[in-house]
């Protein structure tokens, strides 16, 4: 479980259109310190909903006017927004749970569900944004370190990560071999690691993250801004 400081930097947003309801769950949120919103309609949250604004979603599947719990979902995932979102439903099925866990949800709840069992539910998914915010600041450091490389220094690291000799890379690039153990050197130390197989594993979890090679990324981008 997390710990209360990170807890506290992240809100609740709570959308359903019955004003007791919304109340109801801002109140148990409240009462453990933690900052709410409450909305009437999912239309209302995303007007003003922020990327950087952490913690997670509350939302009714069947919203009166407007979308649905699960078109919510779908607005936030075309957004590029990972909030993690607490569906609750008075006609839960298992086409809607389904549906809705399809979309990202991290679970779907029945409206005559325990106060324990939503806090619950709330605690892991701010658990999940705290985790997926990490790893995207993790990413994040990880492309600004790559974008610091030349475009001749990416050339050699393409050819470093295919386990290419340093006299290999020079002969085929016609230049000296002091001049790739330089660049070599330069990469290593930009990217911020002491040994190849630690680039490798860099260049590897990049290459899951950008769905591409690091090298053909970054060197698309040095050619672009040409």
């Amino acid at each position: 479980m997390q710990s209360e400081p990170l807890l506290q930097k992240q809100t609740v947003f709570v959308i359903d259109d019955d004003e007791a309801v919304r109340e109801s769950i801002a109140a148990l949120v409240d009462i453990r310190g933690l900052p709410v919103e409450t909305f009437a309609s999912a239309e209302d949250f995303l007007s003003s909903y922020t990327e950087a604004a952490s913690g997670c979603v509350v939302t009714d599947l069947r919203i009166e006017h407007g979308m649905t719990g699960l078109e919510l979902q779908v607005a936030l995932r075309e957004r590029g927004c990972q909030i993690p979102v607490i569906v609750i439903s008075a006609y839960a099925n298992v086409s809607n749970a389904v549906q809705a866990m399809h979309n990202g949800a991290v679970t779907l709840l029945e409206k005559n569900c325990s106060s324990g069992e939503l806090w619950k539910s709330i605690v892991e998914a701010l658990a999940t944004d705290s985790d997926l915010r990490i790893e995207q600041q993790q990413r994040n450091t990880l492309i600004d370190r790559f974008s610091q490389l030349k475009e001749d220094e990416l050339v050699v690291l393409e050819r470093v990560i295919n386990g290419d000799l340093n006299k290999v890379i020079a002969k085929d690039l016609t230049i000296s071999l002091r001049t790739v153990e330089t660049r070599r050197h330069n990469l290593l130390e930009k990217v911020g690691v002491s040994s190849v197989s630690e680039l490798v594993r860099l260049y590897v979890e990049l290459e899951q993250h950008l769905g591409q090679p690091p090298t053909r990324y970054f060197l698309e981008r040095a050619r672009m801004s040409h």
